[in-house]
Order: C-alpha cells, then structure tokens, then sequence
C-alpha cells in the first residue's frame, strides 16, 4: 500500500481487529471497524469475510478478501472474473497437484497421506475436495480426518497412524491447535507438510511448500488500491497465486528428529533451515 502512495502515519490510518480464531467474537470485531467509517475494510480468512457480510451494516462499504481459498464457494463473489457490489480479492487457492509433486520428492517412498479438516468452513472443504482429487492423479493413498472442534484433534490426529506423512491446510481450526497435532504425529513419526512456513520454523512441520502469504498480501494490496482509487469490486477480477508465488522450506532438525533423511533429489533445493 505505500508504494501506492498510501502512508501510514503521513496519509492512510489503519484500524486493526483480531478475533484470534474465535468466531464469536467477529461480529464485534467487525462492528467496531466499520463503525469508524473506513474508506475499505480487509478481511482475513473465509471466516471473517463471510461474517462481514451481515456485521457490516453499510451495504456501500467496499471490502477486499484475502486467505480465502474459494470466494465462491464462501458465498463472497458469484464468480472468480468479478467481484461482487460488495466484495473482491485475493484468493490463497494452492496448486495441489504441484504440492503433490513436492511431497513425492521429500517423502520418495510414500504411499500415502492424511489430513485433518472442518466440515463445517468452506474453505476446509474445498481444499479437502481438491486434495482428494490431487491425491488420485499423483497415485497416493488420502485419509481425510474431520474435526469439529480444537478437543477432537488430539483423538482424531492418532487416524493419521500408518501414513507417510499429513498435509496442514490452511484451516483455521487445525492452525489453531497444530502443537497439539504435532505432539501425535511426532509420536507417530508422521512427518507434516504444512501449507504455512511459520510451522516449519518453529519445528512444528518438516517442510512447507505453498503459496507465498506476502504475494497474497500484495494481491489483496493491488485491488485494495484500485477500489480505493473509485473502481468498484464488481469491476475486479479475484486475483490468483502465480506459480512463482510458491515458496518451500525443509526442516533439517526436525527430519532428524523423525528419523528421516534428506533424498538425493530434494540436495540442490535452497531452501533448507535447521
């Protein structure tokens, strides 16, 4: 936003609200935003956006999305070329069949995979759809795991026994409470792929390879700034991850801990941590 032209602290104010994965506490949230009559209101997550649509009362207030992985689906848009009056974005939307070819890479010797999701977000069923699909057309074995609540995690992650390995989505329930499906996998020496890299970082997952949060931000920032500009959602297209907004990121300490081994085809890869 500030190579556009819009400066925090010299020009642009910006109000920030975070209802840390708590959907209760969205609609206050969003009330207090817009109740300072901003000029556009940024919605993280499918979660949030679908709740700005009743808690945000002025119907002429623009919004831009972003980390929604189907603004569709969600309910945000009718279709990905436009926007709709009140809503365009940048959606997170992954590659899975290149994911896919990632994991085939790091993990040569899998099988097959599992991942934990909401039935209840858009978002998370989405992702498990495209997931499923993936999975065929890359030969491997898919576990899908509901859970409807953070307390379900612990017993449900013990389903991912016997996979070679669990794909972390970017659902907001399982994000929320991934040191709790760590500790199982890391008792089921299961290693994690996980869509974040922050995880990998933090020795949560042994790898990551997604797309890249800062080109979601600069997408969101892009349409952000042409609505700002007098142009209307509707007038927008949802804009899309590029394959070079990809970014991978391997854990070395932790392969260790699980007792895995870096393959010979993943050596030239900068992209290592420890």
């Amino acid at each position: 936003m500030a190579r556009s032209g819009y400066v925090e602290g010299k020009n642009t104010t910006y109000v920030y609200g975070d209802a840390n994965f708590t959907q209760a506490l969205m609609p206050q949230m969003l009330t207090q935003i817009a109740s300072r009559k901003p000029a556009v209101i940024l919605t993280l997550t499918t979660s949030v956006s679908q709740t700005a649509l009743s808690a945000v009362a002025d119907r002429k207030l623009p919004m831009v999305f972003a980390m929604v992985t189907d603004p569709v689906a969600a309910g945000l848009v009718e279709g990905w070329d436009h926007g709709s009056s009140r809503f365009v974005g940048a959606s997170d939307i992954q590659d899975f069949d290149a994911v896919l070819v990632f994991a085939k890479k790091l993990f040569p010797n899998a099988k097959s995979f599992g991942t934990l999701y909401n039935p209840g977000e858009a978002n998370d069923v989405t992702t498990t759809r495209k997931l499923e699909e993936a999975s065929r057309r890359a030969g491997l074995t898919f576990k899908a795991i509901s859970v409807d609540t953070t307390a379900d995690i612990p017993q449900r992650a013990e389903m991912l026994r016997g996979t070679d390995f669990m794909y972390a989505t970017g659902s907001n329930l399982v994000q929320s409470a991934m040191p709790a499906v760590a500790s199982v996998t890391n008792r089921l020496k299961v290693p994690i792929l996980s869509s974040e890299t922050e995880f990998v970082k933090s020795g949560i997952a042994a790898a990551n390879y997604a797309v890249s949060l800062r080109s979601i931000g600069v997408n969101a920032a892009t349409l952000a700034t042409r609505v700002l500009k007098g142009t209307a959602p509707a007038a927008l297209p949802v804009l899309t991850p590029s394959p070079n907004d990809y970014v991978s990121t391997i854990n070395t300490t932790k392969f260790k801990q699980l007792g895995l081994t870096i393959p010979p085809a993943m050596e030239s890869c900068q992209c290592f941590i420890n």
